[in-house]
């Protein structure tokens, strides 16, 4: 076995627990079930206080107690299906034959059915086994491959006492409690689901409110539910509660499929914006392309392939009359193939035969067959056929788009803002309609729930709160106590720590002639004259440039870069760039060049705030211009030469790693944001490629990032770190045991390596991504949490330490708090130190004058691994975009590594290349060691 082989085989003996074979996995399960019960019992930090300094409230909370659960044990069934189908559609469709619902009827109890392997019931029986045809309950039996032998088997028993348990510390975590939890899942959404579409773990109806985004596309408001664990029972329930919440998706919108070609492609491009049916022929015909060796062939047009796009939308035909009722299918994709030349497959061109009833075969086109067997005149016969897995073709116009078909691309600008509009919503309104949507859930109704004896209370629950007060923040000249508000105003401040170098070197990019030279020069007189009263040290006025319209993007940086450096006679230390509008693309590669070709820090602007001027604009530049020339814009005041939050030398740490899109093979980045000083309010970054789709940091890379900054922070400090918060962004609970393991794991061997020893480290998850909304009885104007707002009771779990925190001001909508996740701490801090280091250093963020909602290590990380993508080693063009980067699909591709499985390491053919270095193309040491050096992300 070679050395990576044996080395992949060890990271896979390492790995945490995996989920045994057929359990739910998602249930909103606590981390423990992802981790070697036989390893430690206890793996994560438990809550040992909880705060005390803070101003008592209360909130209500959007997780609704469950009161009762019968102790009676419940029987767990695996599903079988012989031969073996592909995918669950067939595991459906033989459930629900009449063959297996009689004999299910027989026993006297209900049956839950997971869809796929799974069944549940009190019904005590060894099992049951039976021949289905699916074609029967359609009136067509003894057609081929539609006869399978469905086996329900009892495998064990789910045992409620046990999770009844666990919740009161008797018994640890193990597959007892696991089959607990899945259980609850599905008997909590099986009733609603019978009524309602159910799309992963959220609901909709025919009234569900909607919204039109674009012609071929709409939000539809949903209800989510999950069952929870929680602290509540010490309060009136079981330690489980039933989280509900608005839920916003996007659908295709339910038309004809030739409506929704069209529609979709008036969407996609300009060009085909005014496209009527006759346009679309023409555009989705064949072209004639070049084939190696010499000659020609037929390929797909532009057109062709944008609606390729329109795969896996599941439609139902009518043109068979009632007698058999509309039927499902899903689009494998359009049917296309050289052989049919010019016309393309269409109805006229693609034939098939079918045998006569006098044994006889007779050759048909499709437009033939629907004329003769269904008298239906194919209007549109020209446009591509519909081809299915199974059922052949059909034309567009006979196929209708079924609503409640998720649309699996990244939302455009257009339909973002729509979204937005459609998605916000106050405090008030939101808890309004989760209390309508608790009602449609009908619990008190449910026969699943009342024959498992579970009860569910539907009031929104008061839980206890804390508002924990707010830090005074300091600048150079005076402080600004900003109170409850969660504002402050940077009128007459000057920032704490101003540009080291002075600025002589700098200029002014007008691009595509955006703005005049006169109005750049007022926006440069007062930029200068803003930043000046802030602190900034100035020694020469900038350069206007204005390149010619049409010139290439890397000519328009290179240009700017010589022509400043060699008027001012001195490296350029920052460069602004006028663009139009927020068009990516152009921002993209402006980025890309000056980071990638000249290591030069670089500022946009767009040309409206440049035109008007305003002071608050140039104030908000400033601060994040002073952030890139190795400024500080303020601090937390305290007294002394010390820290506001340290007693010992400590270093912040933030971890994220981003995902591109998959379907284009874009990598995943990690980015790493390590405090620099003893207030952890300067930052140095670290970022590199980590694979495509994997989440959890690869060792090598842990090395590569930490390591340099480790020592440069040694170097600054005179001193090795005693204390390490590492906080880690966009992990859920399947993937902290990989954190634990892998990360700080490697961690740890970096700090002896590099300083020569292990400092102690708290482990921190920071996540946004969850359904829990909080509604205080006393809140800020638009009735959201004040700023400081801490909920550590109730809703967290029932032993672990967790915690929610609201540190920002919500400008619209209902605030989402932050849950942060203890899972080591080696420092031993009091609840009281630990949130309020975590809460005052959010009003440390260099470029707002409001707290924000995410740790700034964690934020810092999020940007700097968004920078980093423009840094992919990967051709640059000046031109538009042919495809629109929005029409890539939003689910993980083949590479994603999923909960559970190896994320140590790669085989060499997956791993990308690495991120592109600054200055790589020839960049001038000074401007390499400067912009390194610098918060050049922010």
């Amino acid at each position: 076995m070679s050395q990576k082989a044996a080395g992949r085989a060890s990271a896979r003996e390492r790995n945490p627990l995996e989920l045994p074979e057929g359990i739910n996995k998602r249930c909103d399960l606590p981390p423990e079930a992802y981790w070697h019960a036989d390893r430690v019992n206890t793996p994560y930090a438990r809550r040992t206080n909880y705060n005390t300094s803070g101003d008592d409230i209360r909130v209500g909370v959007n997780q609704f107690r469950i009161q009762s659960v019968a102790g009676r044990d419940v029987y767990q069934y695996d599903v079988s299906i012989t031969p073996e189908p592909k995918g669950s559609i067939v595991y459906k469709k033989a459930w629900q034959t009449k063959v297996v619902q009689g004999k299910l009827a027989q026993l006297p109890n209900p049956w839950l059915y997971d869809g796929r392997k799974l069944a549940w019931s009190t019904n005590n029986v060894p099992g049951l086994k039976c021949e289905v045809d699916l074609g029967a309950d359609e009136g067509r039996p003894g057609r081929k491959n539609n006869t399978f032998t469905i086996e329900i088997k009892q495998t064990c028993k789910v045992r409620m006492e046990a999770l009844k348990a666990y919740l009161t510390k008797q018994m640890g975590w193990d597959n007892t409690v696991l089959e607990c939890m899945s259980f609850l899942d599905h008997v909590l959404r099986q009733g609603p689901s019978e009524r309602m579409h159910l799309v992963k773990r959220t609901l909709f109806n025919e009234y569900s409110q909607t919204k039109r985004l674009n012609s071929c596309t709409e939000a539809i408001k949903g209800i989510y539910s999950a069952v929870r664990l929680n602290e509540s029972i010490n309060s009136g329930g079981l330690g489980l509660g039933v989280n509900v919440d608005v839920a916003n998706q996007t659908f295709w919108v339910g038309q004809r499929f030739e409506q929704l070609a069209r529609n979709f492609l008036s969407c996609m491009n300009r060009k085909w914006a005014t496209i009527d049916y006759d346009g679309m022929r023409q555009a989705l015909l064949p072209v004639k392309i070049e084939v190696k060796g010499g000659g020609t062939t037929w390929g797909m047009s532009e057109a062709f392939k944008a609606l390729r796009r329109l795969q896996n939308i599941r439609f139902e035909v009518k043109h068979r009359g009632n007698s058999q009722g509309p039927k499902e299918y899903k689009v494998r994709r359009l049917a296309f193939d050289p052989k049919y030349g010019e016309t393309g497959a269409c109805a006229k061109a693609v034939t098939f035969d079918k045998k006569m009833p006098d044994g006889s075969t007779k050759t048909y086109s499709v437009f033939q067959y629907y004329l003769e067997q269904y008298k239906a005149r194919i209007q549109h016969w020209y446009l591509p056929l519909i081809e299915t897995t199974k059922a052949g073709y059909f034309p567009m116009e006979v196929c209708e788009v079924l609503r409640f078909n998720p649309y699996p691309f990244k939302l455009d600008p257009a339909q973002t803002q729509e979204m937005i509009k459609f998605a916000v919503q106050r405090p008030q309104q939101r808890k309004a309609e989760i209390m309508q949507m608790v009602q449609n859930l009908e619990w008190d109704k449910d026969r699943y729930l009342a024959h498992f004896g579970i009860k569910i209370n539907p009031i929104m629950p008061m839980v206890p709160a804390k508002v924990l007060r707010n830090p005074v923040v300091q600048f150079a000249n005076r402080s600004t106590d900003p109170k409850m508000t969660g504002r402050w105003d940077l009128r007459g401040m000057k920032f704490v720590l101003p540009n080291k170098k002075p600025l002589v070197s700098w200029a002014f990019v007008i691009v595509d002639a955006c703005v005049d030279k006169p109005t750049m020069e007022n926006f440069a007189k007062v930029f200068k004259t803003t930043y000046a009263a802030h602190g900034g040290v100035i020694s020469r006025d900038p350069r206007i440039l204005m390149p010619p319209v049409g010139t290439g993007h890397d000519k328009i940086v290179e240009g700017a870069f010589n022509q400043c450096g060699n008027e001012n006679k001195a490296t350029p230390q920052i460069i602004f760039f006028v663009l139009r509008d927020k068009t990516s693309w152009v921002y993209d590669r402006l980025k890309k060049n000056a980071d990638c070709r000249f290591a030069c820090l670089t500022q946009m602007l767009q040309a409206q705030h440049v035109r008007k001027a305003q002071g608050q604009y140039c104030s908000n530049v400033c601060m994040k211009v002073n952030s890139k020339l190795g400024g500080q814009t303020s601090r937390i005041a305290h007294q002394g030469q010390g820290s506001a939050f340290f007693k010992v030398p400590t270093m912040m740490i933030g971890l994220d790693i981003s995902h591109g899109n998959t379907a284009s093979g874009s990598v995943s980045v990690a980015a790493m944001c390590v405090s620099m000083d003893k207030d952890a309010a300067v930052y140095d970054a670290a970022v590199q490629t980590n694979g495509r789709g994997v989440e959890i940091l690869q060792p090598e890379h842990m090395h590569s990032m930490l390591g340099p900054l480790a020592v440069k922070w040694r170097q600054k400090n005179q001193v090795a770190p005693q204390h390490v918060f590492y906080l880690r962004d966009g992990v859920s609970e399947g993937q902290f045991a990989h954190v634990m393991e892998f990360e700080v794991g490697e961690m740890r061997k970096v700090f002896k390596e590099h300083i020569g020893g292990v400092p102690k480290i708290t482990v921190i998850i920071a996540t946004k991504r969850h359904h829990i909304r909080f509604f205080p009885e006393r809140g800020d104007k638009n009735g959201n949490c004040l700023p400081g707002t801490l909920v550590e009771r109730e809703v967290t779990h029932p032993f672990h330490y967790d915690f929610y925190l609201c540190s920002h001001v919500a400008i619209q909508g209902t605030a989402r708090p932050v849950h942060y996740n203890v899972l080591q701490d080696e420092c031993g801090l009091k609840a009281d130190d630990l949130q309020r280091i975590l809460y005052h250093q959010c009003y440390q963020y260099c470029r707002s004058t409001t707290p924000v909602s995410l740790h700034p290590a964690v934020y810092y990380a999020h940007l700097a691994g968004a920078r980093a993508r423009h840094h992919e080693d990967m051709a640059t063009s000046d031109q538009v975009p042919k495809e629109s980067k929005y029409l890539v699909l939003r689910r993980p591709g083949p590479m994603a590594k999923r909960e559970g499985s190896e994320t140590s390491s790669q085989s060499e053919e997956t791993q990308p290349p690495k991120l592109l270095k600054p200055g790589s193309y020839g960049g001038r040491a000074d401007a390499i060691e400067t912009f390194t050096n610098t918060m050049w992300w922010v």
